[in-house]
């Protein structure tokens, strides 16, 4: 699985049923896929979806064609200077690259993130970053 994010511009959502034309162009394609986020910003909806790793072509070319922005996640960095290991980021973490060490301090690894980007919100004192 893939972890892709989608921004469904205002101009292109007009009322819930452009979102569900939206989704049909997915499932037309007869493709299981989680929706891992939903979010609203000022540029549109973002969706952060989980879709097999063989399907990313065949989708983001569905939806490209239909004025939709598609892109793939990126990794975090943490700023350590930032940081209190507070610890509000690694419950949020589906594949434990975010935990504490032995010392109760913050670790990350970045090979098993898989740039879904849910920690970030997560943060109050925002020392989590996209690369």
């Amino acid at each position: 699985m893939t972890i892709i994010n989608v921004t469904l511009p205002f101009g292109v959502i007009k009322d819930i049923s452009d979102y569900s034309r939206f989704i049909n162009k997915i499932l037309k394609y007869d493709i299981s896929f989680n929706i891992l986020k939903f979010s609203t910003g000022s540029s549109g909806i973002n969706l952060l979806l989980d879709i097999p790793e063989g399907k990313i072509k065949t989708i983001t070319e569905s939806l490209k064609k239909n004025n939709i922005i598609v892109n793939k996640k990126g990794r975090v960095i943490i700023d350590d200077d930032k940081c209190i290991d507070c610890g509000a980021c690694i419950s949020l973490c589906p594949t434990d690259a975010l935990h504490f060490n032995s010392e109760d301090r913050l670790e990350f690894s970045y090979e098993k993130c898989i740039g879904c980007l849910l920690c970030l919100d997560s943060c109050p004192r925002y020392a989590i970053e996209e690369m």
